[in-house]
């Protein structure tokens, strides 16, 4: 049977929430027909027939209904708008620009009457009924000086390109006319990367400098991008300044301030950049070119089709809109309480991993189209197939093949939703299972809550229990989380590959995050050259590791390996006697391996894995309780543990150590080190030495009793 997408998709904003808070629901439908929504707290979104099984409990609500569908479109592209300015009788406009797809027909630059696009390879200026082609060929990711004037009856033009390297001179150019009219420039508004905002982005690469002037001396014009004043300016921009924020600045003190839409990357490398300086903070002239894609996109600006307040008594958990076409077509968007600030609090937290859904956000990586491809395998990968408009993940590269800086909430997202596949954020279902399965009271809190609240969201939970993947942390986040630890706090870090890259969260909209993939790592692309600093922060990005804060210092153990054919079972080690860990051994018949099933690779050591190091960080004093072994030949040493391109041999080094440390604050960390370990709590109705060793660990982090630091 053909496998088909979704009819109906949706996403909510926010994604994280308290009662009281008003959520806006936004559908789109490829079918028109009514739909029906209604609300349902999710306990287990693994529907999968090997499965945990899925689980949801319905919940009434004052919006339950239906509502009619329609078909909401989204436009894809980044763009900029100069502003409305002033109209002229005669003007000359120039900026540099870098093509990353030459060849593609894209707009430049719009203002009334006038167009600059790129056809066939050059440049095309047109102004009312003039047309001016300018006989000189692009070249990808060179920087080009784009002038030209209408005035004493003529449109002129002038490209020049810049050479790279010894190889290439060092400037190349040729100037160009054609007749035109005498119409003036009327005033009107201006953009750059598009030429109507309803098409969206339109531009693949880099622009900067622009400047719209009174002259039409094409070297007089070109010398103005070296000033900040002159009677003859009418608007200059300068992309280095404000470089966090999304509007822009006019530099001729005319008032003519810009803005961006939908995200286009700053903090880039611009004409000026000589690999003089990697920090965009140290020379800001330096990066004064931003970089367009006809594929950005932050903000799906669909129409709200109702909206609903978060009910009072509603508890904490995690709950999904559930919008139905009919039995087999429906959607389930989730979203995130948290109790009121001055609510009644559990003494556990569960930590959704809120930025590494976001992260992993529409990945198509292992839906045939990345490393990890196998064809898509439910309606909602056929959707990302057959629907890119809903954007990319931080795993993905652009259209002109840079890799992807941004990711957001503000859109469908197809995979953080149950009843997909078991990764990130539905294998997490598989702990809230657990935990209502033990009937355990817990409280659920949010990544992006801790990055923008701090450490009084931890403040009154004594055990704090992470997902199974906990891979993207900002500073602010890593900083919170060891406060909290420094002051008595008990962590479980159930997952792998956890506190892996640095993120940077936006200054002001909490549903875009922002990564640069600096110098190593397992990653998808690589930040290019003098751009591993975040926009959005000044901070060097990369791997926690390299920045001198890894894993293993924080939870004891650090990512080793990945591999995803199949997972494997621990060998308890000695050190699981030590009566320092003799609360979690309580009750495990087994005495030498567990682990050796689960739903996710048949394993509890799988998919991702971290190990014990002291030469990484891991406390001297930790015990490791029990160490992977006999994984599968595609259990892959991590990328930043080898440091030449030759067959890395099988290494003891490739293991997941389930690890246990006091803190000198009296609290303590347990860690899995596997993403596939919560997948083996279910097995035998969650009656086995995983769910049993666990529950010993949670019963002890929950008594309020100081764990004794070892001498």
């Amino acid at each position: 049977m053909r496998l088909e997408a979704k009819k109906i998709v949706g996403y909510l904003v926010p994604l994280c929430t308290r009662p009281g808070d008003e959520v806006s629901v936004k559908i789109s439908s490829t079918i028109d027909a009514n739909y029906h929504a209604s609300l349902v707290e999710l306990i287990c979104g693994d529907a999968r027939s090997r499965g945990t099984g899925y689980q949801e409990l319905k919940i009434a609500s004052e919006f339950e209904g239906d509502y009619p569908g329609k078909f909401q479109p989204i436009v894809m592209g980044s763009y900029a708008r100069l502003g409305e300015l002033m109209g002229s009788p005669e003007f000359g406009f120039t900026c540099w620009f870098y093509p990353t797809t030459p060849d593609r027909d894209q707009v430049l630059l719009q203002g009334p009457d006038l167009s600059v696009r790129l056809i066939d390879g050059r440049c095309v200026i047109r102004f009312y009924d003039s047309s001016l082609n300018l006989p000189f060929d692009l070249l990808r990711k060179r920087w080009h000086q784009l002038a030209f004037s209408v005035g004493a009856g003529s449109l002129s033009g002038k490209m020049r390109q810049l050479g790279k390297g010894t190889g290439e001179p060092e400037e190349v150019s040729v100037v160009a006319q054609v007749p035109a009219s005498a119409s003036p420039l009327q005033g009107g508004t201006w953009f750059l990367a598009t030429d109507d905002p309803d098409k969206g982005g339109q531009f693949n690469g880099r622009i900067e400098a622009p400047l719209l002037a009174t002259t039409i001396d094409l070297v007089a014009l070109e010398q103005l991008a070296q000033k900040t004043e002159s009677s003859l300016l009418i608007a200059a921009w300068n992309f280095s300044l404000d470089m966090a924020k999304d509007g822009f600045t006019d530099t001729s003190g005319n008032g003519y301030q810009g803005e961006f839409f939908q995200q286009p990357t700053r903090a880039v490398t611009g004409v000026k950049w000589d690999g003089s300086v990697q920090n965009w903070v140290d020379k800001p002239d330096h990066y004064g070119a931003v970089h367009f894609h006809e594929d950005d996109l932050i903000d799906a600006g669909w129409e709200t089709d109702f909206t609903f307040r978060v009910p009072n008594n509603l508890a904490s958990g995690v709950y999904a809109v559930k919008v139905s076409l009919s039995d087999d077509e429906e959607d389930l968007i989730p979203f995130f309480v948290s109790p009121g600030v001055d609510d009644r609090k559990c003494n556990l937290a569960l930590l959704m991993s809120t930025a590494t859904y976001i992260a992993y956000a529409n990945q198509r990586m292992s839906i045939g189209t990345g490393i990890f491809g196998r064809g898509p395998r439910n309606s909602s990968d056929m959707y990302l197939v057959e629907h890119p408009e809903v954007g990319n993940s931080l795993y993905e590269h652009h259209a002109d093949g840079s890799g992807v800086h941004f990711s957001s909430r503000l859109r469908p997202v197809l995979n953080m939703k149950p009843k997909t596949t078991t990764w990130s954020f539905n294998a997490d279902t598989n702990l809230i299972a657990w935990l209502n399965a033990i009937e355990q009271p817990f409280d659920v809190i949010t990544d992006e809550q801790l990055h923008y609240e701090g450490k009084s969201l931890l403040a009154d939970y004594r055990v704090v229990i992470t997902g199974t993947h906990p891979e993207y942390y900002s500073t602010i986040m890593l900083n919170e989380m060891t406060a909290w630890m420094d002051q008595g706090g008990r962590l479980m870090y159930m997952g792998g590959n956890g506190f892996y890259w640095r993120i940077a969260y936006h200054p002001e909209n909490p549903a875009i995050i922002e990564v640069r993939r600096a110098e190593d790592g397992t990653r998808a692309w690589i930040a290019d050259a003098g751009e591993y600093y975040h926009q959005f922060t000044g901070e060097y990005g990369g791997l926690w590791r390299r920045l001198g804060r890894s894993p293993n210092e924080l939870v004891g153990v650090g990512f080793a390996a990945q591999g995803f054919d199949g997972g494997t079972h621990y060998r308890l080690n000695p050190e699981s006697s030590d009566p320092r860990v003799g609360f979690m051994m309580e009750g495990i018949e087994e005495k030498d391996y567990i682990g050796g099933y689960g739903t996710q690779g048949g394993g509890a050591a799988g998919e991702e894995i971290d190990r014990y190091d002291v030469g990484l960080g891991s406390p001297v004093h930790a015990i490791v309780v029990a160490s992977s072994e006999d994984h599968k030949p595609g259990m892959l040493r991590a990328k930043e543990e080898f440091h030449m391109t030759v067959q890395v041999p099988p290494s003891g080094s490739v293991r997941s150590d389930i690890t246990f440390f006091e803190t000198p604050s009296g609290g303590a960390v347990f860690s899995t080190g596997s993403i596939s370990y919560a997948g083996s709590l279910s097995i035998n109705e969650y009656t086995n030495d995983i769910a049993r060793l666990t529950g010993n660990v949670l019963t002890r982090f929950l008594d309020p009793a100081r764990f004794d630091y070892p001498s």
